[in-house]
C-alpha cells in the first residue's frame, strides 16, 4: 500500500536587494585596509536564509546586474538553500557596501555604493506577483526596499496585495536606514504600506515616527498597541539588544497582539559580527510560526536566533535546527 505523500512545509517569499559586503579586516578603518573580506548581505535574503536553515522552502525575488558580481550574489542565495528568481539587468551596477567593524566607543560604520543598481529599476510590473506567491505561507520585505525609490516601494505594495489574495501572511521590518532616506521621505510611504502588514518588526524610534501624535512618554509596548489599532497589524514584534560588558550583548524579543504581550527570555552573546541579527530573529520567528509553534515558542526562538547570529561572521544566518535545541542549556566551549 502506498504511503500518503508527506506534507511540504509552507514556503516563504521575499523581495529585496542584496549587496556585496566588503569589510576591513578585524577592526581596521577602511583607509587602513590593504585587503577586504567579501560577504553578501541584504535584509530580505538574510531572513530567507534563516527560514531556509530551519527547514522552510524559500524563494527570493530580485533584480541583479547581469555580470560576475550579480552572479556572485545569486550563487550566495543558492548556496544557502534559497531559490533565486532573478530579473537580470545587463545595464545595471551591482550594489556594494563597505564596513568598518567598530570597538567601543567607536561604532561600526557602513558606507553604501548602491546607486543605479538593478533593484532601483524595480516596478510593480517586474514580476507576476500572484504566481510568485502561489502556495506561500508568508511574504517578507523591509523598508530598505521601499527606500530604493518609488518603483520599488510600489512593488512592495503589489507583493503584499498578492500575498493577501493568496492567503499568505505578510511580514515587514521597518529597517530604516538614514543613509538611504530621511524619515520625512519614509513616513508617507510606510504609512501607506502598513495596513497591508500582518507582522511588523519595529523599534521604538520607528513607532514614534510612524504613529501620528506619538509621545516619547509612551512605553514601547504602548506604542506597539497603538500601531495595531492605527494600521491593523496583527502582531508587532519588538527586539531589544542591550550592551553589557566588553563585546557581550543581551537580546530579547516581545510580540504584541491585541490580546496582550508575549516576551522571550533574554539571551547573551559575544559579538563577532554585529550585522544580520534582526534578520535572523525574523527568519526564525516566521519559520517557527509557519511550522505550528505558538507565539511564546516563536519569540523564544527568535531571540535565540538573534543572539546566535552575533557569534557568526557575515550577514547570513547559518544556524542549524540543533542550535535552537541548545537554547537555555548551559553554555559549553567545545561540543565533543
Amino acid at each position: 500500500m502506498n504511503e500518503p505523500p508527506a506534507t511540504l512545509p509552507p514556503r516563504v517569499v521575499g523581495l529585496g536587494e542584496s549587496l556585496l559586503r566588503l569589510s576591513a579586516p578585524g577592526h581596521e578603518r577602511l583607509e587602513q585596509a590593504a585587503d577586504l573580506r567579501v560577504h553578501v548581505g541584504g535584509a530580505e535574503m538574510n531572513v530567507l536564509i534563516g527560514a531556509a536553515a530551519l527547514g522552510l522552502p524559500a524563494t527570493w525575488l530580485t533584480r541583479l546586474a547581469d555580470n560576475p558580481l550579480g552572479r556572485r550574489v545569486a550563487a550566495h542565495a543558492r548556496a544557502h538553500g534559497v531559490a533565486a528568481h532573478v530579473d537580470w539587468d545587463g545595464a545595471a551596477r551591482a550594489p556594494l557596501y563597505f564596513v568598518e567593524h567598530g570597538a567601543h566607543p567607536r561604532p561600526s560604520e557602513v558606507l553604501y555604493d548602491r546607486s543605479a543598481t538593478a533593484m532601483t529599476r524595480l516596478t510593480p510590473d517586474t514580476f507576476a506577483w500572484d504566481d510568485a506567491v502561489a502556495g506561500a505561507g508568508a511574504a517578507v520585505c523591509s523598508g530598505i526596499t521601499c527606500a530604493l525609490g518609488p518603483g520599488p516601494a510600489a512593488a512592495v505594495e503589489a507583493l503584499f496585495a498578492a500575498a493577501r489574495r493568496a492567503g499568505a501572511h505578510t511580514a515587514f521590518d521597518v529597517n530604516h536606514r538614514a543613509k538611504l532616506w530621511t524619515w520625512e521621505q519614509a513616513v508617507p510611504v510606510l504609512r501607506r504600506l502598513l495596513p497591508s502588514v500582518d507582522l511588523l518588526l519595529a523599534g521604538r524610534q520607528d513607532l514614534l515616527r510612524l504613529l501620528p501624535d506619538a509621545s516619547p512618554e509612551e512605553t514601547q509596548v504602548a506604542l506597539a498597541h497603538r500601531a495595531i489599532t492605527e494600521f491593523g497589524c496583527g502582531t508587532v514584534v519588538l527586539r531589544e539588544t542591550a550592551q553589557l560588558t566588553g563585546r557581550r550583548v543581551a537580546t530579547s524579543v516581545v510580540a504584541v497582539t491585541a490580546g496582550g504581550e508575549v516576551a522571550s527570555p533574554t539571551y547573551e552573546a559575544d559579538v563577532v559580527d554585529a550585522f544580520g541579527a534582526g534578520d535572523a530573529a525574523l527568519g526564525a520567528l516566521i519559520a517557527s510560526r509557519l511550522t505550528g509553534d505558538d507565539l511564546a515558542a516563536a519569540v523564544d526562538k527568535a531571540a535565540w536566533a538573534g543572539a546566535f547570529q552575533h557569534t557568526l561572521p557575515g550577514d547570513a544566518c547559518t544556524m542549524r535546527p540543533a542550535d535552537l535545541g541548545r537554547r537555555g542549556a548551559p553554555a559549553r566551549r567545545i561540543l565533543r
